[in-house]
C-alpha cells in the first residue's frame, strides 16, 4: 500500500533534518500554535486584571473566594506564557536549523513525537531520563 504525503506526519522519518517542504509544514503548525497561545495569554491576562479590579477587597464576604479565583487565573496565565515561550523557542530552533534535534543527545526527535507536541526539545529517551 502506498501512502501519500498528506497522510504522513509533518517532517517525515527524518524530522531532525526537515527539507524545505517539511520545514514549511512545521513552521505553519508552530505559527498557528503561537497565534492561539498569544490569544490565550492575552485573554487570561485581561481576565485576571478585570477580576482583580472588580472583586471586593479582603475582608468579610469575599476575600478568600477572590484570592482563589485570582490565584487560579494567575497560574493559568503563567502556564500559558510558558507555553507561548516554548513555541517561540521552537520557532527559533526551526530558523536556526536545529529543530527536531534533541537538546541533550543531538539525536533526531521522532516525527510522531513532534506531531503531538511540536515544541518538544528532547527525544523520548532523554525526556524519560529527565523525569526520573
Amino acid at each position: 500500500m502506498q501512502t501519500t504525503a498528506s497522510h504522513s506526519p509533518p517532517g517525515g522519518p527524518e524530522a531532525g533534518r526537515p527539507g524545505p517542504a517539511a520545514g514549511a509544514r512545521w513552521r505553519a503548525l508552530l505559527e498557528t500554535r503561537w497565534q492561539a497561545r498569544l490569544r490565550e495569554v492575552t485573554e487570561l491576562a485581561l481576565a485576571y486584571h478585570e477580576a482583580a479590579a472588580a472583586a471586593p477587597g479582603p475582608g468579610p464576604g469575599g476575600g478568600g473566594e477572590r484570592t482563589l479565583r485570582l490565584d487560579r487565573l494567575l497560574r493559568r496565565t503563567v502556564a500559558a506564557r510558558r507555553a507561548l515561550a516554548d513555541t517561540e523557542e521552537a520557532l527559533a530552533r526551526l530558523s536556526a536549523g536545529s529543530y527536531g534535534r534533541c537538546e541533550s543527545c543531538a539525536g533526531a526527535i521522532a516525527a510522531g513525537r513532534l506531531a503531538v507536541t511540536p515544541e518538544n526539545r528532547y527525544c523520548a529517551r532523554c525526556a524519560l531520563g529527565r523525569t526520573l
